[in-house]
């Protein structure tokens, strides 16, 4: 049987939840309260058992181990290229789309954007529209061009 454990852990963008299993990180929330992160883990996981974790969640590391089961082979797919995406760099939506093998499928890579519940495990912000480098990104506008900037300055 799958143990999902969740808890608070600080990130980029502030504290989260992430929920983990021994495969690596399941999900990650940024609303005040677990629950709708829980509910979504117990229909992605039905034969799981999701409980707070003893101590904090591991590390949202350069290259974090995922647990992408319970997703369509297609969302698996973007979610991974995603997550290879270098901090400072951007790809478009077309060529997420055509890295899965799924070439003029960008709206579908959009609509896995948008279902997403790993960023910022997965580095949703660095998907950009090709017609201008850039995209709304669920109405966080001001939240991708800090994290874009603060990714492209030199360290």
């Amino acid at each position: 049987m799958t143990s999902v454990r969740y808890g608070r852990a600080a990130s980029a963008i502030g504290e989260i939840w992430i929920a983990e299993t021994d495969a690596g990180i399941a999900a990650c929330s940024r609303e005040d309260s677990p629950q709708p992160m829980v509910d979504a883990l117990n229909r992605r996981f039905p034969d799981a058992s999701v409980e707070p974790g003893e101590g904090r969640p591991a590390s949202l590391a350069k290259d974090p181990r995922l647990d992408l089961r319970g997703f369509s082979d297609f969302d698996a797919a973007v979610y991974g290229v995603v997550a290879g995406i270098p901090a400072g760099e951007t790809m478009t939506y077309g060529d997420v789309a055509r890295r899965v093998g799924s070439r003029g499928a960008a709206r579908a890579v959009g609509g896995a954007m948008a279902r997403c519940p790993l960023f910022p495990a997965v580095p949703c912000h660095r998907v950009v529209r090709a017609a201008d480098g850039w995209s709304g990104w669920g109405g966080h506008v001001q939240l991708k061009r800090r994290l874009l900037a603060a990714e492209r300055r030199p360290r």
